[in-house]
C-alpha cells in the first residue's frame, strides 16, 4: 500500500494521537498501526493523509477534546473499557450458569445478579461508543463452569471484592468525572454482588 503523509508531520505525534483515538486494532476500523506498518521508513503509518489530518485537529483541540463528560479526549481509557465489558458480559454468562444449578431462592437470586452484570456491560458500552464512536459488545458464550458449585460460588465470591478494588481504583485515577461516577456505582454493586453470593452459600 502506498503510503500518504501530512507534510512536515511528526510520526510520533500522529502515533501517540491514533493509539489515544483507537487504543487497539480493531476489525471495523480500516486503519491499523502494527510494528511493522508503524516502522515504515521511519515515516507515518499507512493511513489516508485525510485520516491523518483528522487525528492531527483533534490533538489541536478539535473533536471534542474540551468535553469533559465522555468526550473524545477520555480516549485513552478506552482499553480498559473494553476490558471492563468483557469481564462483566463473562460474569453474566457465569452466573446464568450459576443459577441454574442452584436450587430455590438461591438460584433466583444468581439471576439477578447475572440480569445486574449484563446491565453494567451495558453502561460500560454506552460510556465507551460516546467516547469512541465505535460500539463494543462482544459475542460471549454461554459458560461452562467445571467446579463444585460450592467452589464455583467461593471463586465468585472472592471475584466480586477484586472488582470492586479494580473499579474504585480505576475512579480514583480516571480525570473523566462521568467515569468516575460509574466507577464508584459499580464498585458499589459489586461489593452488594459478593455478599448475595455469601448468602446463597449460607443457603446451601
Amino acid at each position: 500500500m502506498e503510503q500518504n503523509s501530512i507534510p512536515g508531520m511528526d510520526r510520533e505525534v500522529f502515533e501517540r494521537v491514533w493509539r489515544r483515538v483507537m487504543p487497539e486494532d480493531r476489525g471495523d476500523c480500516p486503519f491499523t498501526l502494527g510494528q511493522e506498518d508503524s516502522q515504515q521508513a521511519g515515516g507515518l503509518p499507512a493511513v489516508p493523509a485525510a485520516a491523518q489530518a483528522e487525528v492531527v485537529a483533534m490533538d489541536q483541540g478539535g473533536g471534542g477534546h474540551d468535553i469533559p463528560c465522555l468526550g473524545p479526549g477520555s480516549a485513552a481509557y478506552g482499553a480498559a473499557l473494553q476490558e471492563y465489558i468483557d469481564d462483566e458480559l463473562g460474569d453474566w454468562r457465569r452466573y446464568q450458569a450459576l443459577a441454574r444449578r442452584t436450587p430455590g431462592g438461591g438460584g433466583r437470586a444468581l439471576a439477578a445478579v447475572a440480569a445486574d452484570e449484563r446491565r453494567h456491560a451495558k453502561k460500560l458500552s454506552t460510556a465507551y461508543f460516546l467516547i469512541s464512536g465505535v460500539r463494543y459488545w462482544p459475542e460471549v458464550k454461554a459458560a461452562q463452569s467445571p467446579m463444585p458449585l460450592h467452589a464455583a460460588l467461593r471463586e465468585r465470591f472472592w471475584a466480586e471484592q477484586q472488582g470492586a478494588a479494580s473499579y474504585q481504583a480505576a475512579a480514583a485515577e480516571t480525570a473523566d468525572p462521568c467515569l468516575k461516577e460509574l466507577y464508584t456505582e459499580l464498585a458499589g454493586e459489586e461489593e452488594a454482588h459478593a455478599w448475595t453470593v455469601r448468602g446463597v452459600l449460607e443457603g446451601l
